[in-house]
């Protein structure tokens, strides 16, 4: 047995032995403090408490940290898998995971919306909902591998979005009346059309055109629910939109990245002038701008915002709280400059292990940003 997966074994069943010998230790001031509490506080909408021990909506150092640790075991376990199965990550499949990017970020804002009603919506709060996303994303992942190498390619698909159809119409039935505004099955079933012709469209049928088809079938619900949120038709008290943020931070963002590929051209560096790299600094600088324009507010718009994290907390307050996307563009700028020049010679010899290091890095800017930049002009 490996090494990684004794480790892995030991410390489960020591954490399952914490909570049976001193579970108030290891429940009430570690996994209710800081992971489960304040997911249930998000649901509430206010701080919440269990054997007097206090949760709040938000993070903290510690479950950044946690996050964090789960996250590079993530990227490994993903590494295992795309190592084995020889996954290239490459521009195609970073174009055929944003749809359960933004998947991820449509449900999110949903859940904020009021769409849905407990216990439902402890399904659509961070981080359970990224856990919900992954999912998709490994099981469309896995339809892809299977069908680029099969011989019955269409007949895959159409067997794999029927699948889709059938499990959402059971949830239909099952979760109906916990949902404010349900998509009916029938809607879904002219989603699955369009899924289906995609997939016809695209010439080659591999695992990025498979994850992308399957993963607008997935997200298609989600547009037409804040589609008709915006246009009026709404489950919730809220009254105004700011439809402004959306041109506005595609614009910035649009911008920056644009200064950025010409300075590389300028300087003839082919670091700042790949597809890859150019798109992860396009999704940091969204969830940078986004974050400006809903804490500090210069427009005036009418919203009310705060910052979840300490340190872009920190920097909100500093330099007329621009200090924070110039920070991110900053870090995002040395992080691709640490991995393409002095990490190059290491990671070249582990192409899947870099590219899955930078397809986290664009999640990380993306999901969130989309997020935010959604709530805002939804008005929520």
């Amino acid at each position: 047995m490996r090494p990684w997966l004794i480790a892995v074994i030991a410390a489960c069943i020591a954490f399952a032995a914490g909570l049976l010998i001193a579970p108030t230790i290891f429940y009430d001031h570690f996994i209710w403090k800081y992971i489960w509490g304040p997911i249930v506080a998000d649901a509430a909408g206010h701080p919440v408490s269990y054997h007097g021990v206090g949760a709040a909506e938000g993070y903290t150092l510690v479950s950044e940290f946690i996050y964090g640790m789960l996250l590079l075991v993530m990227v490994y376990l993903m590494y295992r898998f795309f190592d084995y199965f020889n996954i290239k990550i490459d521009v195609p499949f970073f174009i055929a995971s944003l749809p359960f990017i933004i998947l991820g970020s449509t449900l999110r804002v949903l859940e904020d919306s009021g769409l849905f009603e407990k216990p439902l919506s402890y399904f659509f709060i961070s981080p359970i909902i990224y856990i919900q996303v992954g999912i998709y994303f490994f099981l469309s992942l896995l339809a892809g591998i299977y069908i680029e190498r099969s011989d019955k390619k269409i007949k895959l698909f159409v067997f794999s979005i029927l699948a889709i159809d059938a499990a959402y119409a059971i949830m239909y039935v099952i979760f109906a009346d916990k949902c404010n505004h349900p998509v009916h099955p029938l809607l879904v079933g002219l989603f699955s059309i369009v899924s289906l012709a995609i997939f016809f469209y695209l010439d080659r049928k591999n695992v990025s055109t498979t994850m992308f088809s399957l993963g607008l079938l997935f997200l298609l619900p989600s547009l037409y629910l804040i589609s008709i949120w915006i246009y009026g038709d709404r489950w919730n008290t809220f009254d105004h939109v700011n439809v402004v943020i959306l041109p506005l931070v595609l614009i910035i963002s649009s911008a920056v990245t644009l200064l950025v590929f010409i300075f590389a051209k300028m300087s003839e560096s082919k670091i700042f002038s790949s597809g890859i790299n150019l798109s992860l600094i396009f999704a940091h600088m969204i969830d940078g701008w986004t974050s400006y324009f809903a804490v500090v507010n210069p427009l005036g718009m009418d919203i009310s915002y705060g910052e979840k994290h300490p340190i872009p907390l920190f920097l909100m307050g500093h330099f007329y709280g621009l200090a924070y996307p110039l920070a991110k563009l900053a870090i995002i700028a040395g992080v691709i400059y640490a991995m393409d020049s002095y990490l190059k010679n290491e990671l070249k010899e582990k192409p899947i292990l870099a590219g899955l290091i930078k397809f986290f890095i664009l999640v990380l800017g993306l999901a969130p940003g989309l997020r935010d930049m959604l709530r805002i002009l939804m008005g929520i």
